[in-house]
């Protein structure tokens, strides 16, 4: 993790994931992602696909928020989308956005 003077993250990592769980425990993954600090859930098909991100300081951080997710006994496969790793220190405007507002960027890019 990049640090500054004062010891507070200056990295700004968001990820994005698509989780297959088992359908029979569905509800208890959902609940073990939404459990996760950092991790929102935005959409879940009728196939029981769930679509969410996770916020973190570091890579790490996001790995083990992913590895969570990974190992927990209703998930078939967990599949990373996109991840996006803002320097705060020098991306004043990042500081700023609040993550759903970087979300909205993202969506509006890729058109």
């Amino acid at each position: 993790m990049t640090q500054s003077k004062d010891s507070q993250p200056s990295e700004y990592h968001v990820a994005s994931f698509v989780a297959y769980p088992i359908l029979a425990q569905l509800d208890e993954v959902k609940q073990a992602i939404t459990d996760i600090e950092g991790a929102e859930i935005h959409v879940t098909s009728e196939e029981g696909k769930i679509v969410f991100t996770m916020e973190g300081s570091s890579y790490r951080d996001i790995g083990t928020k992913m590895d969570i997710i990974r190992v927990h006994k209703g998930i078939i496969n967990l599949s990373p989308v996109y991840h996006q790793i803002l320097d705060e220190s020098t991306d004043n405007d990042a500081i700023q956005q609040e993550p759903k507002n970087i979300l909205k960027e993202l969506e509006k890019n890729k058109t």
